[in-house]
């Protein structure tokens, strides 16, 4: 098979690059190769089969910011480094004037459905919670640093901008609905209503909105403690005294340690078909936490996925900030990320969602850029398809996946 590559000016040659593969597809598929319309300066496209031949190459060697097509890149190291079936941790410790300490562990699915989960596992190792109750309810998320602020994650009220911590509850934001009469109830069956909801909600618009807890980080943590709290009241198990913050003492034994009811599995696949920010970055901080011991913080995540990245794939010049591709220092090539995919695809395949009809592909999403990492399964290995790219002129949804459905049709 021949590529011919004809340049329309040396100026551009890397850029607008006129791909026509001759003697072995149709002219509609020589047609769909005609990318150059669609690809200015500044963009990149690289196209690789299973035997990592390279079918196209327009500035593959070039760094680009992946945006959340990185999430490919955390999800790969935190599979292989904590293993498949990892649960995510939050324990318990109850001291003998019955209060108790929640420590967690970066968990990113502390949601209202793991509640009744976790209430039955206490009162099942702790039955005397059942008649004697708790007193007070202390809140401990030291397993993060304090003060970790994430690169990339503005201070908006978008849920995208949730704060990552180590003690954090329904990705750190509360979905609630204000009557046209001025009440404020819970907009999701499975979460009850707590005082702190009603204070934080109080200048909420009528209708449907949510309360981003980022505007609130001392809120975020105790709204963990009141989640339990009426959890508890549900199963007839008092507790009477405050909810705070508060470090668990040294020498207390857990009385109870919850392991998410989803394995790290489920975590990722979740992450990668929603492309939850929060959650990627919850995985990347446990991640070097858990590897070089906590608190958790952005450099032992990131020395975690160099170490690996260089390891695994002889990687030698790229650059990492966070894990879920927020920030636009995060540098890789198109080369790397197809490398880093087809490690991703040969084991974690069911993981990837299908983008498009037959693309199982990962989006990436800026201001101003768009990208796309993505398989296309063929019968015969051989003639697998990896690709990845990044448009930054007049991005648009439409145009990233136009191209996406090119590279599937024409190989």
């Amino acid at each position: 098979m021949k590529i011919a590559l004809f340049y329309l000016s040396d100026l551009l040659k890397k850029s607008f690059i006129f791909v026509c593969l001759l003697g072995h597809f149709s002219a509609s598929a020589k047609e769909s190769l005609q990318v150059s319309h669609l690809l200015h300066d500044g963009d990149g496209l690289l196209v690789i089969n299973d035997q990592k031949k390279i079918l196209v190459d327009i500035n593959a060697d070039e760094f680009f910011v992946p945006a959340s097509t990185l999430k490919v890149a955390t999800s790969l190291v935190a599979l292989d480094k904590l293993g498949s079936d990892y649960r995510f941790k939050t324990s318990f410790y109850l001291t003998n004037a019955r209060d108790l300490y929640v420590y967690g562990q970066g968990d990113p699915l502390l949601i209202s459905e793991e509640f009744p989960n976790i209430v039955s596992g206490l009162i099942q190792a702790e039955p005397s919670i059942k008649e004697q109750g708790i007193r007070h309810i202390y809140l401990d998320d030291s397993f993060f640093l304090a003060n970790l602020q994430v690169p990339g994650v503005s201070h908006s009220l978008n849920p995208y901008d949730a704060l990552n911590q180590a003690l954090a509850a329904n990705f750190n934001t509360i979905y609630i609905k204000r009557t046209k009469a001025g009440e404020i109830e819970s907009a999701e069956p499975q979460t009850p209503m707590t005082e702190l909801t009603q204070t934080l909600a109080k200048n909420a618009p009528v209708g449907l909105s949510r309360v981003n807890l980022a505007t609130h980080p001392k809120e975020s943590v105790l709204y963990v403690g009141y989640l339990l709290k009426a959890f508890l009241k549900a199963q007839q198990v008092l507790v009477s005294g405050i909810i705070s913050q508060g470090t668990k003492p040294k020498d207390l034994k857990p009385v109870y340690i919850h392991q998410s009811s989803q394995s790290l599995t489920n975590v990722v696949q979740s992450l990668l078909k929603y492309s939850t920010n929060f959650t990627a970055n919850q995985v990347f901080l446990t991640l070097g936490a858990e590897i070089l011991g906590a608190p958790a913080t952005l450099e032992k995540s990131k020395q975690v996925m160099n170490q690996y990245l260089r390891e695994q794939f002889m990687f030698e010049k790229f650059n990492i900030e966070e894990g879920a591709g927020l920030s636009r220092q995060n540098q890789l090539t198109l080369k790397q990320l197809c490398v880093i995919l087809k490690s991703f695809d040969a084991r974690y395949r069911a993981l990837l969602p299908e983008k498009f009809e037959g693309i199982y592909a990962k989006t990436g999403t800026l201001s101003g850029l768009l990208s796309l990492l993505g398989v296309v399964p063929k019968q015969t290995p051989d003639k697998t398809i990896y690709f990845a790219f990044v448009i930054t002129h007049q991005p648009t949804p439409d145009k990233r996946a136009k191209i996406a459905r090119m590279i599937a049709q024409s190989f």
